[in-house]
């Protein structure tokens, strides 16, 4: 009956299962994969100890394991939790409510909802499970992606939650309260990739959240009604925070990753987040990288490519001679493969043409973490999808399961951070590509950076952009060679004007260039003390006179202008440029530069008279002063020219002098040469000083990079062995706690019952006694360890030792009766003890008191005996 019970419990179980396997296939579960290494296991089990049953989630567990180690992690873990525990197999399909366990001695990676199983490079001595299988999981599941980062030594995980980070999944560390190793944790954070940092215990929880909110509409969050305030606080700390202006891009773009995140933290008020903004700084951090849209791969839209590959390239080096230069900038690059593309692609062009050319190929992003990955250029196994086979051969390394671009490839490619929107761009190119880029940003500000574009470009260079990009107003300043792909040719010498306003500010501000399309929304403090600085000086002009003038620095920039000095300044054509030496009229520049230069350096007001002007009135005799001013707080030089209409009357002043224009002439000619001699000798030392420092430092660097690719290396290896020997050791103290547990098990039982034994090894030394023994053998605790010959026994045994040995060799048991000391009697059995593979371990002696049995056996006897005489007679 209780057969039939259980046999219908496991076929109910069984079709249970069948059932929610063939449901949760379907329905794409959501996979939440734990990087755990040293001191994770009691982070892991607490982490399960919380798990809800029928989640609906399939666990992954990731650990650091020694490949000659056989893991008791399945039955360990099994402790903690009702779901079924596997242990991963190649192409074993996931299900939910179950969890999945990394073999030892394997990488493993995921595609749809499939494991695949590596063999471990062990040529490198260490390896990243972690980051293999957080990568793999990211591109399988994207928002469905869950990464948990636990205890554990080393940085393996720092590279995988940026990619399930890009991908819109959510990643939780956990705290260095609770982890008993932080290295791990640690570097998770100090990507900023994360999402939250808790007890292992509080997970659960969050994740179930996470996905509630991504499935269920109703816990989205809708700031659709924002508050335009907070909005800008919240742009503006970020800007504090990162350097980075975001005022620029798309609203909606921004909103939306706004929406996001307080959907994780459950916010349904934006001024609520900037509070929590403002209490936790990495969350700025985490918000910054949510605006970074990384989305690239190699060759993608091989149509365009194939374009650019067999129309583009060509036409550049037609009109370029052997050993010219090929100048092409990859905007927006992120984390590299657009850019290693196109180096691809010319390098195939070479070979064919056979010819040499400098190219220099400018790959640039405003995100430093995605720099710092394309400057490696190490990408997943999955750029096989992408790249031929040739390609892979020609211009890739094979390490491991991972694929990195050649030295030859990675030297024509020069990446740095760039902001698109602020920083001047390069000149002279011949190509730019900024694919995927425009479209986050404001139209006013695509037309500037159009027009960038269009000045960079040489006359008849290529411009390559997004399928979904446009130049709009811009298209009469590129021809279109394949408007399908966005890509133009800059066509006429007319470069495309900027978005932009320049003012020269009235009396009370300070004169400055603003662009109105590029204008953030703070001064710089270095504005504000310039401001304050002129404000001073002002109020020390004011005490004498204020006639009309200028306020220059030390760079002769134009910073106020004090009444209407249109007739001594022009406002120049073209470029704009505020430089008094280049408004100045032509008249007065000569006598302007002069007083202004002596001025400066020797600090020393300077006044010239009779400087004869001519208006459309006539001339007029003009007298020039020049007033020198130090700020103590920002230690700048400043200089006031005034100019005063005088009459021919006027009697003079004392530290006036006649203006000769030819005297002041030769004098300013030969400052300047002076000058520029003095200068070029300082610039050639330094230039040889530079040359000579520069080769040291390159070969300090050399020594310096190799010593520290070694030490990198040898680390790594240490922290793989490290992490492994952990897990391993956390293993066996459990295993260590059961057979502790065993080993009281069997002493108390051994102390309660009626035995006497004495276990000895094959050195004939006494290794364990019953209690029981002691009445017969003179034998304390202390005696464990000791030869049995020195031992005194209450029995009348000569031969004890003789037996023993024979015991020991023959390996047959022997048993006697002995007699005791007080007229008692003993049975000894004396027994080889073989340990589980048959092998002499020792010798059992084992001894039972026989007295009644032999007492009745005599009394029997006597009895017999009495009998057959009574029978006698």
């Amino acid at each position: 009956m209780n057969n039939n019970i259980i046999s219908n419990s496991e076929e109910c179980k069984d079709n249970e299962y069948g059932n929610l396997k063939e449901r949760e296939i379907d329905v794409d579960p959501y996979v939440v994969c734990i990087g755990a290494s040293a001191g994770g296991l009691d982070a892991i089990n607490n982490f399960f100890d919380n798990i809800y049953e029928n989640t609906g989630l399939a666990f992954v567990v990731i650990q650091h394991l020694s490949p000659d180690h056989k893991s008791l992690m399945r039955e360990l873990l099994s402790r903690h939790t009702s779901m079924n525990v596997f242990m991963a197999e190649h192409e074993m399909e996931i299900n939910a409510d179950s969890v999945y366990l990394i073999p030892p001695g394997k990488n493993m990676t995921i595609k749809g909802n499939k494991l695949y199983l590596l063999e471990r490079d062990i040529s490198k001595g260490f390896s990243l499970p972690i980051d293999i299988f957080f990568e793999a999981l990211s591109r399988a599941k994207k928002e469905k992606a869950v990464g948990v980062i636990l205890s554990g030594s080393g940085s393996d995980g720092s590279e995988g939650v940026k990619s399930i980070k890009a991908n819109g999944g959510l990643i939780l560390v956990q705290d260095n309260k609770s982890a008993q190793f932080v290295s791990m944790p640690q570097s998770v954070i100090a990507t900023g990739a994360f999402d939250y940092i808790l007890e292992p215990a509080q997970m659960p929880e969050e994740i179930m959240k996470y996905v509630k909110s991504e499935e269920d509409g109703s816990e989205k969050v809708d700031i659709s009604n924002y508050n335009e305030e907070v909005y800008i606080k919240i742009l503006n700390s970020i800007k504090e925070y990162t350097n980075v202006d975001f005022f620029h891009y798309k609203r909606g773009t921004v909103l939306r990753r706004l929406e996001r995140r307080m959907g994780i933290y459950g916010f349904h008020n934006i001024a609520d987040y900037l509070n929590y903004i403002n209490s936790n700084p990495h969350e700025i951090t985490t918000l910054y990288k949510e605006f970074f849209i990384g989305v690239t791969q190699f060759f993608r839209d091989s149509e365009a490519f194939g374009i650019i590959e067999k129309e583009v390239i060509p036409k550049i080096f037609e009109k370029k001679s052997p050993g010219s230069t090929i100048r092409i900038w990859v905007a927006g690059c992120s984390v590299g493969p657009e850019a290693y593309t196109i180096a691809i692609l010319i390098k195939e062009y070479l070979n064919r043409a056979d010819k040499s050319y400098n190219v220099k190929i400018f790959a640039t992003d405003i995100d430093e973490d995605a720099l710092s990955v394309a400057s490696t250029g190490v990408y997943p196994s999955d750029i096989e999808d992408n790249v031929s086979s040739e390609r892979l051969r020609n211009f890739f390394i094979k390490i491991g399961d991972k694929y990195q671009v050649n030295k030859n490839i990675r030297d024509m490619v020069i990446f740095a951070k760039h902001n698109l929107i602020k920083d001047p761009p390069f000149s002279k190119l011949d190509l730019i590509t900024c694919r995927n880029l425009l479209i986050y940003l404001q139209h006013q500000i695509q037309q500037n950076i159009l027009s960038y574009f269009h000045f960079a470009l040489n006359k008849n260079g290529y411009l390559f952009l997004g399928s979904s990009e446009a130049i709009g107003e811009s298209e009469k300043f590129f021809s279109a060679v394949n408007s399908k792909w966005k890509i133009y040719s800059c066509s006429g010498d007319t470069k495309l004007p900027r978005v932009a306003n320049f003012n020269i500010n009235k009396i009370g501000k300070y004169v400055h260039e603003r662009n109105s399309g590029l204008l953030g929304y703070n001064y710089s403090r270095i504005s504000n003390y310039l401001e304050k600085s002129i404000e001073r000086f002002m109020k020390q002009l004011q005490e004498d006179y204020i006639p009309r003038g200028l306020i220059i620095d030390e760079s002769y920039e134009l910073l106020h202008v004090i009444g209407d000095v249109n007739n001594y300044i022009r406002i120049p054509s073209n470029k704009l440029s505020l430089n008094i030496l280049k408004m100045i009229r032509s008249d007065l520049s000569i006598a302007v530069s002069t007083a202004v230069h002596n001025v400066l350096r020797e600090g020393k007001e300077l006044k010239y008279k009779n400087i004869q002007l001519k208006n459309p009135n006539g001339y007029v005799d003009l007298t020039l002063t020049v007033k020198p001013f130090s700020d103590e707080t920002t230690h700048k030089k400043f200089a006031a020219i005034l100019f005063e209409e005088q009459k021919i009357s006027e009697a003079s002043i004392d530290n006036e002098e006649e203006f000769e224009i030819h005297s002041k002439t030769y004098q300013r000619i030969t400052d300047l040469e002076q000058e520029l001699k003095y200068s070029n000798e300082n610039l050639q030392a330094v230039i040889e000083e530079l040359e000579s420092s520069n080769e040291e430092l390159q070969a300090t660097n050399e020594e310096l990079l190799a010593s520290n690719e070694e030490l990198q290396s040898t680390n790594e290896e240490l922290q793989s062995v490290n992490e492994e020997l952990y897990t391993v050791n956390s293993e066996y103290q459990l295993k260590i706690q059961e057979l502790t547990e065993a080993h009281d098990d069997i002493n108390n039982l051994l102390s309660i019952t009626n035995v006497n034994t004495i276990f000895l090894d094959k050195d004939l030394c006494i290794r364990r006694f019953t209690p029981a023994v002691r009445s017969q053998v003179n034998i304390i605790s202390s005696d464990i360890g000791r030869p049995i010959s020195h031992i005194s026994w209450n029995l009348k045994y000569d031969e004890l030792l003789y037996d023993i040995h024979d015991v020991l060799k023959t390996l047959e048991s022997k048993e006697k009766e002995i007699t005791g000391l007080d007229d008692t009697w003993y049975s000894i059995s004396i027994s080889p003890y073989f340990a589980g593979n048959s092998r002499i371990k020792g010798i059992l002696i084992n001894i039972r008191d026989i007295t009644e049995m032999k007492r009745k056996d005599i009394l029997i006897n006597k009895l017999l005996e009495e009998n057959k005489n009574l029978k006698r007679e």
